[in-house]
């Protein structure tokens, strides 16, 4: 009989020690463990197979887990989840893989190479260590850990085993993301003084539920003993964006949250508004809210000749009727929007700015003009196992969005200033 099984017919609610399934690394030792390791993992050839397994096939698992069955040199031979519905989903997609409900299981198998873990936020760090441990490269869904000490001992074991630790922010693997990214370097928006985003829904986040005692394990996110909220689902994607695009983490943050329309017993707050500071002196004012979709979901970065707005697939960028003229501007896709002209970012060409000419130099190899970030992250995380390499969305990157989503939910808690130093970031 499964534990799920077992606590329905004892009527007990699942706790966060039966979501671990009774092992010891529980969230409040983790500060406590040391790093030492002797896990090392396996050369991998470049005609090796890759044996990977995945923890976690519940939507986001098995959204990963489409894609990365793809991906020619891999075979998913292991999936693990704790409710039978979604591991039944995850063996269908993975069709030759064996399925367990205890991840501890998983981890046991000396086939398996690397492991993707799509697991409730506080259960990120247990697991992804626990698998650097036994010797596995890990891919796990962001945010990166529950707290920020998780997030540290996460980068500490990952360095002292030498193995690949990927965190799921996709949108650095987003070909209209890094094309901005590039442009932004060049210093196309000149001096970065303001970015807003917004991720705007209307749907109360709260999913169906048959039996009310397993309320937590269904709906973890709205309860703050195992979700950081809007911040860590949401903003924390759109932070690290932030983040990379100017080089930079915050310094301090102030914000406003409430849970001020659903009122259905939720722990976390149902709208955030925050302002981040950075050393640079720019300024990041983020919204996100469930009461009303308008906006949706973009990040707009403003500097003194130019504004670029981002949405995956899609870049913008508004020129500063001050701004010199691009050598490339005349030959650029323009559209009218909102009353404005914007030029289409291509992706599939950097322009020669140097060279006063409209062509464009291909993308570096390996990069795709057009496609699913999602996928891109993944085959990413893959040829990084092979080549033992960083990938673009390191732990260390995380580490960033992962403080300034404390922080700021610590600002909205306090209803003050929170200042950030910089040893905070520090491993």
């Amino acid at each position: 009989m499964s534990l799920l099984q077992r606590n329905k017919r004892q009527g007990k609610v699942v706790t966060r020690r039966q979501f671990l399934t009774g092992s010891a690394a529980t969230l409040a030792s983790l500060g406590t463990i040391g790093v030492f390791t002797e896990a090392v993992g396996k050369t991998i050839g470049a005609g090796d197979i890759i044996n990977a397994g995945i923890i976690g096939t519940g939507n986001q698992g098995c959204f990963l887990l489409e894609r990365a069955v793809k991906i020619p040199g891999v075979r998913f031979i292991a999936c693990c989840d704790i409710q039978e519905k979604n591991l039944a989903r995850g063996l269908s997609i993975a069709k030759d893989a064996k399925g367990y409900t205890d991840y501890r299981q998983l981890l046991e198998r000396k086939d398996i190479d690397a492991v993707l873990i799509a697991t409730p936020l506080y259960l990120h760090a247990p697991m992804s260590i626990e698998a650097l441990r036994s010797g596995k490269h890990v891919f796990c869904e962001k945010m990166i850990a529950y707290s920020i000490e998780e997030a540290k001992h996460m980068l500490r074991v990952a360095r002292q085993t030498g193995l690949t630790l990927q965190i799921g922010h996709q949108r650095r693997y987003d070909p209209s993301y890094q094309h901005a990214w590039k442009l932004i370097k060049d210093g196309i928006l000149g001096k970065i003084t303001h970015v807003r985003a917004h991720w705007n829904r209307n749907s109360s986040w709260r999913r169906p539920c048959p039996d009310p005692k397993l309320d937590e394990l269904v709906n973890w996110r709205l309860y703050r003993r195992f979700s950081q909220g809007l911040m860590a689902e949401l903003a924390s994607h759109q932070i690290d964006v932030v983040n990379w695009m100017l080089g930079e983490t915050p310094c301090a943050v102030t914000g406003v949250g409430g849970i001020d329309y659903w009122k259905d017993g939720r722990e976390v707050y149902d709208n955030v508004q925050c302002i981040f500071e950075y050393p640079s002196g720019a300024k990041f004012i983020y919204q996100s809210i469930t009461s009303n979709q308008y906006d949706g979901c973009y990040e707009q970065i403003m500097g003194d000749k130019g504004t670029i707005v981002l949405q995956i697939g899609r870049a913008l960028l508004f020129r500063e009727p001050r701004a010199e003229q691009l050598a490339w501007e005349d030959m650029a896709h323009k559209e009218k929007i909102q009353g404005k002209e914007a030029i289409i970012l291509d992706a599939s060409k950097t322009p020669r700015l140097q060279e006063q000419r409209s062509e464009g130099e291909s993308l570096t190899p390996g990069q795709k003009p057009s496609g699913d970030a999602c996928l891109l992250e993944l085959e990413d995380f893959f040829r990084c196992v092979r080549e033992r390499r960083e990938p673009l969305s390191t732990a260390k990157t995380a580490l960033g969005a992962c403080v300034a989503v404390i922080k700021a939910n610590e600002a909205m808690d306090k209803m003050q200033r929170v200042t950030i130093p910089a040893e905070v970031y520090r491993v």
